[in-house]
């Protein structure tokens, strides 16, 4: 037995290599084997059948594993049991058929164990007796029927549903033509189609893949005109994984399912709901994501690239707060007189606004998305990155050609979009008392304006109502406009565009090659983090801003009336 043992380790060592003769063929016997009576096969020559068995046996292998590390383990498997089980050869005419019999038997335990998941709590005292889920892998009939409902989650709608209804709800073939509006030879192809695709799939390997068990959430990021439908679209987080798993690579809905985890019932009307939305791209059975996705991974070196601009634009914002503020007064808005850290804020959204559009072309025409806007859509990932994203912008206007601008401080929040977002009452309640047009309010109207003034947007005095944020005429506006934009072309230009380069770089190496004219949009849309997100951050650490607001004021946003 120990010359036995060697010699099987010394074959384990040796590189096994596929003899030619079809794998679907017993090879023929050998003349030795013709020539054995009846009888135990001595050690020593049943050594020899084995290591001559050794190849064919690597060859039957390497075709049912994907690859040959995978061959080598189950060929170790294979010759081990035939050495174990040896001694109840009997006969040496039936060594290949004791053979062939000991291969099927371990290569369709080691699909089982490949298949079934295996779970353990994570303790340190691991019971070593066998748990349940180990005798029902043992158990051949237990562990086919849970390939079959696995495979069944995979199936795609138009067989499953004639599955369904034939094996479960026991139709006829004519009944469900008639559910399904088709004929009944249809019918019968999609059952043969569906018994074939079950037993194929029952016999391969399936892999979850990481967002089934860590799955990703996003930010859905928007910038162009009309509503922002496509914010409210994509909170979904099965949506937001559906467009993750199919970013690198085209998958058909059954592999989105695997990535994912998530059964396919569950799948088809989000995948198609996306596909209508123009999100995903189907091409033949296969979708892929058509917007593009900012990993945190991809964001984190976006600011590390432009860590050496930071406390740069820091410190020349910080020096243009100081020298502008007698000339933003100057220009005589209403407002004018607030306190200097509202005055610092607004004049912080001007530039904010400013390095969003600078160097952007005059002519750019955004693409038309599927609800009939032209914007530019990404998804962001939520983490430490993002965190980095201070602000939202957002702009209304009232029946009269009014426009509200909001740049809400998402740490701090003064104000906030969603309180006009859509609400075109609200907004032309608060342009009527800004254009100080109160003496028409119903009773049902001073309930509004109660509610405004209880969120701070609206002051009430003795006889009147007076807005709580600047106000702007058209010129007044422009001036302020025309003072931020030279600051921004004078000192920030050159770094801007810098920024703009190394995120384009960035983006451009973490992004799909079929989404790469997306990339410098992106990359410009994306830039106020490092242009204005991170050097106010040091503006607040060095206490030239705060966010300890004023009760009377609102910093962030302000109205343009039209005339």
């Amino acid at each position: 037995m120990k010359q036995r043992h060697a010699e099987y380790e010394q074959q384990k060592r040796e590189p096994l290599e596929p003899k030619q003769p079809a794998l679907t063929q017993k090879p023929k016997e050998p003349e030795w084997m013709e020539q054995e009576q009846s009888g135990s096969i001595p050690p020593k020559l049943l050594n020899e059948k084995i290591a001559d068995a050794s190849r064919t046996i690597f060859s039957y292998c390497m075709a049912k594993t994907s690859n040959r590390l995978e061959a080598e383990d189950l060929c170790q498997d294979i010759l081990l049991e035939l050495i174990r089980s040896s001694g109840s050869i009997r006969d040496s005419r039936a060594f290949y058929g004791f053979m062939w019999a000991v291969a099927g038997n371990i290569y369709k335990h080691w699909c089982r164990k490949k298949a079934s998941p295996r779970t353990c709590e994570l303790t340190e005292d691991i019971p070593a007796e066998e748990s349940a889920l180990d005798k029902a892998l043992a158990d051949e009939e237990n562990s086919d029927l849970y390939l079959l409902r696995r495979e069944l989650t995979l199936l795609s709608e138009k067989y499953r549903k004639a599955v369904i209804l034939y094996y479960i709800n026991r139709k006829s073939c004519s009944e469900i033509a008639q559910s399904l509006s088709v004929t009944e030879s249809r019918v019968k192809y999609l059952l043969f189609k569906s018994r074939k695709i079950l037993k194929e799939g029952m016999r391969m390997e399936r892999r979850l893949g990481t967002l089934s068990y860590n799955p990703k959430t996003f930010v859905p990021m928007y910038h162009g005109g009309g509503p922002n439908r496509f914010w409210e679209f994509m909170q979904s987080k099965i949506r937001q994984n559906i467009v993750e798993a199919c970013y690198n690579d085209s998958l058909t809905p059954e592999q989105i399912s695997l990535e994912t985890g998530i059964p396919l019932p569950y799948l088809d009307s989000e995948i198609s709901a996306l596909a209508d939305r123009e999100i995903l791209i189907k091409e033949g059975a296969h979708y892929k994501a058509n917007i593009i996705i900012l990993t945190s991974e991809c964001t984190d070196e976006i600011i590390r690239s432009a860590a050496p601009w930071h406390k740069e634009i820091a410190g020349l914002l910080a020096e243009f707060l100081e020298t502008g503020l007698p000339a933003f007064r100057e220009i005589g808005f209403f407002g004018a007189d607030f306190s200097d850290n509202t005055l610092r804020w607004q004049l912080m959204t001007f530039f904010l606004r400013e390095s969003a559009i600078s160097g952007m072309p005059e002519d750019e025409v955004k693409p038309l998305t599927a609800w009939g806007d032209r914007a530019y859509l990404w998804l962001a990932e939520k983490g430490n990155a993002l965190d980095n994203n201070l602000f939202s912008y957002c702009t209304v206007d009232s029946s009269k050609g009014d426009l509200i601008h909001f740049i809400d401080y998402l740490p701090a929040p003064k104000s906030d979009h969603h309180d006009f977002y859509g609400n075109d009452y609200m907004i032309n309640i608060l342009c009527d008392i800004a254009r100080g047009d109160c003496a028409k309010f119903s009773e049902y109207d001073l309930e509004a304006v109660a509610e405004l003034v209880r969120k701070g947007y609206v002051l009430k005095g003795p006889d009147t109502y007076t807005v709580s944020m600047p106000l702007f005429t058209p010129s007044q506006y422009s001036a302020v406009c025309r003072l931020v934009k030279n600051f921004v072309t004078e000192k920030l230009e050159k770094t801007i565009h810098e920024i703009n380069r190394s995120s384009a770089r960035i983006i451009g190496e973490h992004t799909p090659k079929h989404l790469q004219d997306r990339v410098p949009a992106i990359a410009r849309n994306g830039r106020m983090v490092n242009t204005a997100c991170i050097p106010l951050r040091i503006l607040i650490d060095r206490k030239i801003l705060t966010s300890d607001w004023n009760p009377m004021e609102m910093p962030t946003m302000q109205i343009r009336l039209n005339g």
